[in-house]
């Protein structure tokens, strides 16, 4: 039997019509980018429709020029991507596919599993305590380790100093995802400075709303981005369409826009926190755009099949360790009003 078969792939959340159901289970932003934004970026699709016709630049100029004013780098530190999982799967396919061992975390992003296993890459598991931590004293040196920072599914972030001291003590490839980062935290690209072989991997998709449009991109040394390319380059060398490039390169420079969207969210958050914890729910403490629940008096899958029957979807894992919880992606104002109201309706039954 073929091996592909074999492999798992990575299951998506629920896609439900958005436009019949309340979405709160793949963490995209609630609010959509600026009126303004999006008029000035349809003026000059309109201006340049004219170049539709050719291959997009596979290089992304423009993109990838405004990132390095944004984040202070060079051209060549740089990496673009349709999406960060395409960035990620260069990633896993560039450096991890060696003789050293991959280490991850029992509790991540599930794509990593799929790499791992359609690559035939070595790894072994970290599990984590039961306060959702990682011990980073379980780690060997001179192999590859992948962290997502914020983690998903948790939330939770990674103490700054431990992930310093991995750097510091280690000689093989360190990737860290920081698809959640820009919800509350910084960026840790100054990281990248300390050693050659730290890779940080971001995204449009979360905190920039333009999921729609995949544009994932990495920050690291210029020879790592040299050997991601390679891997592009033979696999498929124009990853970011026409109209992506030129919607990616109006939202960095607008970002003051998204930054006022950044406290809403963080106001909403509060917001359907402390209506939970009124209804008894634990919550693990999170950094990022969304939570992760459980109720010790409730049953989460029947609560989670109400409110899909509500036309309200969040997002519920069949993994050991939050079997018993749910993830809910903070929405609107409305949206989480909406839910904590059906919620109660639940717990009336």
């Amino acid at each position: 039997m073929n091996k592909l078969f074999q492999i798992r792939p990575y299951k998506q959340g629920t896609q439900p019509d958005i436009f019949l159901n309340l979405k709160l289970n793949t963490n995209e932003n609630p609010y959509h980018v600026n009126i303004s934004i999006i008029k000035e970026i349809i003026k000059e699709i309109k201006f340049f429709g004219n170049i539709l016709k050719y291959y997009p630049d596979p290089d992304s100029y423009i993109v990838i020029n405004e990132l390095s004013k944004y984040y202070n780098l060079r051209y060549e530190e740089i990496f673009i991507g349709n999406g960060s999982d395409d960035v990620l799967s260069n990633v896993f396919l560039t450096f991890f596919k060696n003789k050293k061992i991959l280490y991850l975390s029992d509790l991540t992003y599930s794509f990593y599993e799929s790499f791992i296993k359609l690559y035939k890459i070595k790894y072994k598991i970290l599990k984590i305590n039961k306060n959702f931590s990682i011990n980073i004293k379980k780690i060997k040196k001179n192999n590859n380790l992948i962290l997502n920072n914020p983690n998903a599914p948790t939330g939770k972030k990674i103490n700054e100093i431990k992930i310093k001291i991995l750097i510091l003590n280690r000689l093989s490839v360190l990737v860290i995802d920081e698809t959640y980062i820009d919800f509350k935290n910084k960026s840790l690209i100054n990281l990248i400075k300390i050693k050659k072989n730290v890779i940080i991997i971001k995204t449009f998709s979360k905190f920039k709303s333009l999921a729609g449009l995949r544009i994932g991109f990495a920050l690291s040394n210029e020879y790592m981005i040299k050997f991601m390319n390679s891997t592009k380059n033979s696999t498929n060398s124009y990853p970011i369409n026409i109209i992506s490039q030129i919607s990616v390169k109006n939202i960095i420079k607008n970002n003051n826009y998204f930054e006022k969207i950044k406290i809403k969210i963080f106001k909403n958050k509060l917001l359907i926190i402390k209506s939970l914890k009124k209804l008894n729910f634990n919550i693990i403490k999170s950094e990022t755009n969304f939570i992760l629940i459980s109720n010790k008096n409730l049953n989460i899958n029947k609560l989670c099949n109400y409110l899909n029957k509500k036309n309200i979807f969040i997002r519920k894992f069949d993994i050991p360790k939050i079997e018993n919880f749910a993830r809910v992606t903070i929405g609107k104002r409305e949206d989480c009003m909406l839910l904590i109201n059906n919620i109660k309706n639940f717990i009336k039954l």
